[in-house]
């Protein structure tokens, strides 16, 4: 059902945004390819815009998303006939003879086949349990916006997040995460799109094969994560500009504001996109200053449009637009769970990623990158794997006419490695790395200087290939080990398969059904999974151990934490054993001891599994009779 879904929403994205693209701005496509991929990426920007509607006016709702599906398609049910001409078109050249270009699809079709297939598993990834599908899920239930203090992650701006709430209005997570990796088929196909104007069909294919078998691209492609979502719409805005200044079209300039705005509101991180957008605009041949300052100042105001709503939801909840972030100018603290300590704490956090900041860690990037990243580490947080490495040299062979790409890479490279070295995050650079690589090793082969005979072609080739497949080994053994197709063919029911996955799952299910609705759990140490949770839960985000430390800390009666715990509201605590009083805890010995005795004298321990202990607080018994509930004894707690 939910792959009928996925069809189905796409082809509402390519519905809605050919409408615009031919009938009103009457662009010039290059092909049947770059109209589809431009219509859809559009389309996926009003289907977001028009539920950001449905939430800010409070009519978010199953009922209302199936009635926009219906709006969405409606306009383009005279393209079907056309549409399903086109495939056939397309198919006819689906399997070619060349050897290269045999290698190349077969393994872009496998890795094609596995995204898929994790996409129709049960969301786990942590990111999108903890935001970009909670918040829309708590959307969802609310029907409309609502405050969610406790999850700094919500005050970001939620371009992608509307379509996940969508997909789930719509379906399940397993929609949503489809829905997101629909986009990220869209960037594939536009750099596919893209190389075929600049350089030959034979090596077009790689480029969407190399990009999507960077391991880490990959593992967020089906997760619904944003970060490949920004780098769709930071490329699609690029392409644009160079359509613009090629076809001399305006519609093409509105279409790259409205790139660079939507990669705006997806992730803060694509801010870069708009100085460079204004660079581009700067350096088009033949315009007059007074014109290219127009132009400039419309940019900025479109692009602004995406993000000003989130900035207004931001000030009316915590009177700083920017939240959580410059906090220091214009404060927030009381209207969310977040303060100016932590909040530089994180920033210091997310900067001790990679492996230095200095001139010379820049000029090692290629080596430090390809042969010392790691999963789940500060040394990058992933894995790039070998091909980069290899088509390192291919660069030195690009010409003058590759120069904009090339500027446009170094900015957002430099702007990644100052501000979070985080592999993931790679993911808007190096889309147009794929591209510049690509095209400087054709553009070497086919130059008279280099001599390649076609023996050494086609051995360098082989070797790009065997690259090719070396990071496809990568993935399918990480495939391998979350091993979605039992599920899929329903040989698993989803607890079983989370529980594979999540260690916390089997607590997290249990006090989803142990707890009441009208109750709440503190949450300590437990990744903060709020889409798994269906029950009311205080959680702190980053540092989970912030509240309980303060109550702990400040309170100096037993009865002063009762009160404290009963005026949150809170009734249980949910926490991981290790983190609170094992070897990796944050508390310190005394801290751990007034815990622990305010565990045993004012909570029933209700739920023990693996590491995770469930809690009930005793809030308004008398310990030492639990029949007595008319008044609360006072113990001293030791600080």
């Amino acid at each position: 059902m939910d792959a009928a879904l996925f069809l189905l929403i796409m082809l509402a994205f390519l519905s809605v945004g050919k409408t615009v693209t031919r009938k009103i701005w009457h662009l010039d496509f290059a092909s049947p390819a770059e109209e589809f991929v431009f219509s859809s990426a559009l389309g996926s920007i009003i289907a977001s815009v028009m539920v950001t509607g449905l939430v800010f006016t409070g009519h978010a709702s199953s009922s209302a998303c199936w009635a926009l599906l219906v709006i969405l398609l409606a306009p383009g049910l005279g393209f079907l006939k056309e549409l399903r001409q086109w495939e056939f078109k397309e198919s006819l050249t689906f399997f070619p003879l060349s050897p290269l270009k045999t290698s190349v699809q077969i393994v872009l079709g496998v890795l094609v086949l596995l995204s898929l297939s994790l996409a129709l598993a049960p969301a786990f990834a942590t990111d999108a349990l903890v935001y970009h599908l909670a918040v829309p899920k708590a959307y969802l239930e609310a029907g409309g916006l609502i405050n969610l203090p406790n999850n700094v992650f919500s005050f970001y701006p939620q371009h992608a997040e509307m379509l996940y709430l969508f997909a789930l209005a719509l379906g399940t997570d397993h929609l949503a995460q489809l829905t997101g990796l629909g986009i990220v088929f869209l960037l594939l196909i536009a750099m596919h799109q893209y190389y075929r104007q600049k350089g030959s069909a034979t090596y077009a294919l790689l480029v969407p094969a190399v990009f999507l078998s960077t391991p880490a691209f990959f593992t967020v492609a089906y997760s619904a994560y944003v970060d490949l979502q920004t780098a769709a719409y930071t490329f699609m805005a690029f392409y644009a500009w160079e359509n613009w200044r090629s076809r001399k079209q305006t519609g093409w300039f509105y279409m790259m504001i409205l790139f660079v705005g939507t990669a705006l509101a997806t992730k803060l991180t694509a801010v870069i996109a708009l100085p460079i957008a204004f660079l581009g605009v700067a350096l088009q041949n033949n315009t007059s200053p007074g014109k290219i300052l127009g132009q400039c100042l419309l940019l900025a105001l479109g692009a602004l449009l995406f993000i000003l709503p989130w900035w207004g939801r931001n000030y009316f909840f915590t009177e700083n637009p920017f939240a959580p972030f410059f906090m220091q100018l214009f404060g927030g603290d009381q209207g969310m769970n977040w303060d100016l300590e932590r909040s530089l704490q994180h920033f210091l956090y997310f900067s001790s990623y990679g492996m230095g900041h200095g001139i010379l860690d820049f000029l090692l990037l290629p080596i430090n990158l390809t042969f010392f990243g790691q999963p789940h580490s500060l040394r990058f947080d992933g894995q790039i794997g070998i091909l980069y490495f290899l088509l390192l040299p291919a660069l030195y062979g690009l010409r003058r006419q590759s120069m904009p790409m090339v500027i446009t890479f170094l900015i957002f490279m430099v702007f990644w490695f100052t501000q979070t070295q985080q592999v993931r995050l790679l993911g808007t650079p190096f889309a147009f790395l794929v591209i510049l690589s690509i095209k400087g090793l054709e553009e070497w082969f086919s130059s008279e200087s280099a001599k390649v005979d076609k023996q050494g072609k086609n051995f360098l080739l082989a070797i790009l290939v065997l690259g090719l497949i070396f990071n496809t080994s990568l993935i399918a053994k990480a495939w391998a080990r979350i091993q979605p197709l039992p599920y899929i063919f329903q040989k698993e029911s989803r607890e079983p398969f989370l529980m594979r996955q999540l260690p916390s799952y089997p607590v997290y299910l249990s006090a989803n059904h142990l707890v009441g609705q009208d109750e709440k759990i503190l949450l300590v140490y437990m990744r903060n999974f709020g889409f798994l949770m269906d029950k009311p839960f205080f959680s702190d985000s980053v540092f989970e151990n912030h509240t309980l430390k303060e109550i702990i800390d400040e309170e100096v009666y037993a009865g002063d934490i009762i009160n404290r715990l009963k005026s949150m509201g809170i009734t249980h605590i949910l926490f991981n054993h290790k983190f609170v009083f094992g070897n990796y805890s944050a508390f310190s010995p005394g801290e751990k001891g007034i815990l622990k005795n305010f565990l045993s004298r004012h909570a029933q321990r209700i739920l023990v599994k693996n590491e995770f202990f469930l809690y009930r607080f005793m809030l308004d018994l008398d310990t030492g009779n639990p029949n007595n509930t008319s008044g609360l004894i006072s113990i001293p707690m030791n600080h």
